[in-house]
């Protein structure tokens, strides 16, 4: 879930920055009620398998980290953005918005790598 928030808490930033908009992402993201539970609780679900892999790792976090967000964003291109309409990979929206989708959760792994390490039994030792 740490995750989640580092995503929707980068899309803001990029939002008001001025890249979203020149990317295709011409809403600034939700953070209030109800709009922003549903990708804490997705960005929560995908924690747990990532936890099942880092369980008691020593080594590492970040490169699975890195490697794990695409699992996410590949549900992303081809299951979730074909369900909102806008074609596998969010391709009706244009490639500059596939660009955005994959840059927007990218934070995703590696501060959930983060958490994770800070988390583990062997963190403390």
């Amino acid at each position: 879930m740490v995750g989640a928030a580092a995503v929707l808490i980068f899309s803001l930033v990029l939002y008001y920055i001025g890249i979203s908009p020149h990317l295709g992402a011409t809403a600034a993201p939700k953070l209030a009620p109800p709009g922003i539970y549903q990708p804490l609780f997705w960005g929560g679900l995908w924690g747990i398998p990532f936890a099942l892999i880092t369980w008691q790792r020593d080594s590492h976090y970040y490169l699975i980290g890195w490697l794990y967000f695409l699992a996410p964003v590949l549900a992303l291109y081809f299951i979730f953005a074909p369900m909102r309409g806008i074609g596998m990979f969010g391709l009706s929206k244009g490639l500059p918005y596939t660009f955005y989708l994959l840059l927007v959760n990218a934070p995703y792994g590696i501060v959930t790598a983060l958490a994770a390490k800070l988390l583990s039994p062997s963190a403390g030792g």
